[in-house]
């Protein structure tokens, strides 16, 4: 098979997975990968040390796999158009969590994809990636041609805006390699003039002022004073930066069932998920995202939003 044909191979196997986008890039040094250690010497991933574990992974994709030729990179669609309330009494969740947790999804997709290119491909090795591996899943988006990162740090599309989840495929082989294509952000500020807290400068997230970050990943009992009237009524992640950017008009209603909205977390009461158990908060998210903010942090999370909605 010549290069092309294994790029085409691979492309319609990603395809016939369900991935509405797939793009292959070469698995060299990326041009911005020294960010990371910048930002992480910053500090402005507050206290999510994680990060800076597998460091020389996350900027190496030789480090991380051996033998590293080409990143296959995919991506999922999971827009659901229901819109969050404003009324204050109401509770808000990002809509990545309203289904199930894509993790367990994504990493099942690309597992037939492997398995399947092995059968096609001779010679063919990989390990697969999504979210939780040391690996810069963004950058190689860009460099496969996915999509560019905008200025709200996200991955932009010009056919599904940025309401996709990221995966991919390091592989032993050389393949066709995608181009990257051009930032289509231009002149615009939406995204970072509708942040309520100012954690978005263009291309720059500092994510201690970040509402997803401090209703998800941060740890503390209380919420930062200084941010925390400014949560609004976020209980779990934030969409704001993603609302208000122009490609997302784009937007189109995801074909996957699993991602389909429970109706009960599009717009939550907050009086009654202040009343909510240890045991009836595990049986309502134990299988979504939604599961990974803990149950302490997730009312501590509700008591700050009902706090704000009597100041509404």
């Amino acid at each position: 098979m010549t290069l092309h044909e294994k790029a085409q191979t691979v492309k319609q196997l990603a395809l016939q997975a369900g991935f509405q986008k797939v793009g292959i890039a070469e698995a060299k040094p990326l041009p911005k990968a020294d960010y990371l250690t910048e930002w992480l010497g910053q500090g402005q991933h507050g206290t999510m040390e994680w990060m800076e574990h597998f460091l020389q992974k996350r900027m190496d994709v030789q480090q991380f796999y051996p033998g590293a030729c080409s990143v296959i990179m995919v991506a999922h669609n999971y827009y659901s158009a229901e819109a969050h309330s404003d009324r204050p009494q109401k509770g808000k969740i990002s809509r990545y969590a309203w289904g199930q947790d894509y993790h367990k999804i994504i990493k099942k997709k690309l597992k037939h994809v492997l398995r399947a290119l092995q059968e096609s491909i001779p010679g063919l090795e990989g390990r697969l990636f999504t979210d939780t591996a040391p690996i810069q899943e963004k950058l190689w988006a860009e460099q496969a041609g996915i999509g560019w990162q905008g200025k709200n740090t996200n991955i932009l599309t010009r056919d599904y805006g940025s309401w996709i989840f990221l995966g991919g495929i390091v592989i032993n082989q050389k393949l066709e390699y995608d181009r990257q294509i051009q930032d289509y952000c231009g002149s615009c500020t939406a995204c970072i003039d509708a942040c309520p807290t100012r954690a978005l400068t263009p291309y720059q997230l500092d994510a201690r002022r970040c509402i997803s970050y401090l209703t998800i990943e941060y740890r503390g009992q209380e919420l930062p004073e200084e941010l925390a009237p400014k949560l609004g009524n976020w209980v779990f992640g934030c969409d704001i930066c993603q609302d208000v950017c122009p490609w997302n008009r784009n937007a189109r209603p995801t074909t996957e069932t699993r991602y389909q909205p429970a109706p009960e977390n599009i717009q939550p009461q907050l009086a009654e998920l202040l009343q909510i158990t240890e045991e009836d908060f595990k049986k309502r998210f134990k299988k979504t995202p939604v599961f990974r903010a803990k149950y302490s942090h997730f009312k501590r999370n509700v008591s700050n939003a009902l706090q704000n909605s009597h100041s509404a």
